[in-house]
This record gives structure tokens, C-alpha cells and sequence, in this order.
């Protein structure tokens, strides 16, 4: 199996990326792209974050997120929740232009760490297609925006920024959702039992399901009963735990296969199946298609 980075902090990411700034704040950052910035695409292999991503391009390299093949051309949103797998492509030259914001949950909402609402954040679906394309009126109001947190980062002598940029984050988090789901406009009661079980298990699936596919595993985690998670997932998603279970294996093999040479076997391994023939027909079962053929198309 072929090395995966993992980055469990910001500064660690950024002294492997070669981004040379200093941190004003552990568990937040923001920064300026120049010709030197193009962090880690020196660097052919994949790494996961453990930590939230917001990327404006307005001039990019190309780079892979997942099983998502996204170009360097255009202005563009990236929302990147933890633990997806990313990796860039440099060849050639490329010019780079725009910010990158780097935060923790606890950056975002302190006073509930494992339980944020994760649910009112454009962020908080983890397999989604991370990628926002901006017209010209939404590249307005978000190159505003990331200048403003920008420029609020740089004033180290103001006690109040940490406050004032949690809540440009806030603002930015939301428009990224009303520009993505513009028929969206009321908001949904996040604050219960319930929801916070689904946000949970969520972050659980992301965290371990590459080693853990079975539900109850999950629910001992959370000391709930394997019956009772699955009805409040049920009840909150309107599909099974352990379909979200599957898919998110499949969404990984899937960015195994894109992003990585390891071999079917490696991959089967990597992700605990018992034998390549299970996984690959596992793979074939939820996808239509075998994993070589998926790699290849």
C-alpha cells in the first residue's frame, strides 16, 4: 500500500507544504497564495488533514480531492472537510493566486468541540463534491470576504480579532451554503438529541471506516445501543447506518484507485477486507463496476 501523509495540526501541514508564515492563532489560519505557496505539490503523495480547508482560487494548480479530478482554471470555492484525501498535480508552471483558510471545529465553535453543528456548515456533508464554482457576482462577495479575514488576521495588536473572524467564518460558511443551495432558504432545527447523534456517527464514519464497517462498532463509541443508533439515522438521513457505512468504503476505495498505484490487493487491505475477490466484489456490487475498470475509465 502506497504511503498516505496524514497531518493531525495546521503547523505541521504547513511546515511539510513549505508555507513559511507564522501563526497567530493554533487552531486557524489564513494566507495568501504567491509563486512560492503551492503547498505540497512538490510531493506526488496523498496526504489526509484532520482539519476544515476553505480555498479561494482565483488561479490554481490542478489537484485531487477524493475521487474528484478538479482543474487550476476559474474562480473557485474548495470546502474541504477532514480526513479527505487530497493530492496535487504540478506539472508545468502555474501561476497561483488566492487564500487559504485552515481551522479546527474548536476554532468555529469552542464551547461545543465534539458536538459543532456541523449540520448548518456547507461543510459538514464529507462526501461531497467539495467544489463551488463562482460567478461573477459570488467572486465579489467572497474575495471581499476572505480580504477582510485576511486583513482582521494580520492585526495582531486587536484582542478582539479571534472573535471577529470567527464570525467573518460564520458568514462565509453560510453564503458558501446559499450559493450552493439556493432553494435552501429556511433553516432546519439542528440543536437536539438526534442531530447531534447523526453529526457523531458522521465524524466517526470519516475517522474509521476504512478499519471499522460494521455499525457497532460505531454505537459502542457513542455508548448507544446498535438498535438505537440505527433508528436515529434512519429517522435523520432516511437511509441505514450501515449504508452510510458502505458508502463512505466505496468513497474511499474510490480515492484509493485515483489517487494511489497500490495494487487491488493493497487497496482490499488497506480498507480490511478479508480478500481482493470480497472487495472487488463488494466494489462491483455498490459501484456497477469492477475496481480496474473504475481506474482505468
Amino acid at each position: 500500500m502506497s504511503a498516505i501523509n496524514n497531518y493531525t495540526d495546521i503547523t505541521a501541514f504547513l511546515v511539510a507544504s513549505d508555507v513559511d508564515i507564522s501563526m497567530r492563532f493554533g487552531d486557524f489560519v489564513i494566507f495568501q497564495w504567491d509563486s512560492l505557496k503551492v503547498y505540497n505539490c512538490l510531493d506526488t503523495i496523498p496526504f489526509r488533514k484532520h482539519f476544515f480547508e476553505i480555498t479561494y482560487q482565483q488561479e490554481g494548480h490542478p489537484v485531487k480531492l477524493d475521487h474528484y479530478i478538479f482543474s487550476g482554471e476559474g474562480d473557485k470555492i474548495f470546502f474541504v472537510s477532514p480526513y479527505r484525501l487530497q493530492s496535487c498535480e504540478t506539472g508545468g508552471t502555474h501561476s497561483v493566486k488566492g487564500f487559504t483558510i485552515l481551522f479546527t471545529p474548536e476554532f468555529l465553535h469552542p464551547a461545543t468541540a465534539e458536538n459543532y453543528r456541523q449540520r448548518e456548515l456547507y461543510l459538514s456533508d464529507y462526501f461531497s463534491h467539495p467544489e463551488l464554482v463562482l460567478s461573477e457576482k459570488t467572486t465579489a462577495a467572497f474575495s471581499e470576504l476572505f480580504s477582510k479575514i485576511h486583513e482582521e488576521y494580520q492585526q495582531r495588536d486587536n484582542r478582539f480579532s479571534r472573535a471577529i473572524i470567527r464570525h467573518y467564518l460564520q458568514i462565509l460558511l453560510l453564503l458558501g451554503r446559499q450559493y450552493a443551495e439556493p432553494e435552501h432558504t429556511s433553516e432546519t432545527a439542528v440543536n437536539n438529541r438526534p442531530q447531534e447523534i447523526y453529526n457523531r456517527f458522521m465524524n466517526l464514519v470519516q475517522q474509521h471506516s476504512l478499519q471499522q464497517a460494521g455499525v457497532k462498532f460505531y454505537a459502542d463509541q457513542m455508548f448507544l445501543t446498535t438498535k438505537h443508533l440505527s433508528a436515529t439515522i434512519k429517522a435523520i438521513s432516511g437511509t441505514t447506518a450501515l449504508r452510510i457505512i458502505h458508502h463512505a468504503r466505496i468513497h474511499h476505495a474510490k480515492s484509493l484507485l485515483r489517487q494511489t498505484g497500490s495494487s487491488i490487493t493493497g487497496i482490499a487491505d488497506a480498507l480490511n477486507f478479508e480478500n481482493p475477490d470480497y472487495f472487488s466484489a463488494f466494489f462491483k456490487k455498490h459501484t456497477g463496476i469492477t475496481p480496474l475498470k473504475y481506474r482505468q475509465s
